[in-house]
This record gives structure tokens, sequence and C-alpha cells, in this order.
């Protein structure tokens, strides 16, 4: 159970970073100032949370947890 539950959490997670759109500022690189290395903190620094994409989390958490509580339950 705790297998099911891990990788549901995990799958969780990555659907809800996929549906959050990254600002890019590709217009603001030129020849003379090169893009700083990409970091992880960077890309979350990127992100901002629009209506459509809250509504995405929101359905992906609510599904997420009726799944669980099945796995818990012990039906799947």
């Amino acid at each position: 159970m705790w297998w099911k539950l891990t990788g549901l959490a995990l799958l969780t997670a990555m659907l809800c970073l996929l549906v959050v759109p990254i600002r890019t500022h590709a217009v603001a690189y030129d020849p003379s100032n090169p893009p700083k290395l990409w970091t992880i903190s960077g890309m979350f620094n990127s992100m901002y949370l629009t209506p459509r994409g809250a509504l995405l989390i929101a359905v992906i958490l609510s599904f997420a947890a009726f799944v669980a509580f099945k796995i818990i339950r012990g039906h799947w």
C-alpha cells in the first residue's frame, strides 16, 4: 500500500507542476548578455499561477485524494 501512495504522491506533484505555465524572457537575451545557467530554483521563480492552472490543480488534487481514499480502504 505504501508504494501505491508514494507513486500517487509523485504523480500528483508532477501533474501539478506540469499545468503551471512558466514565464520566459527570451526577448531579454542578446549575444552580449547570455542567459544564466538553468537552476531548479530559477524554474520555480519563473512559474506563475493562472485561474485555469489553479482549477486544474484543484481537480488533480481532488482526484488524487479520491484515489488515495480508495487505496487506503483496500478497494485498489
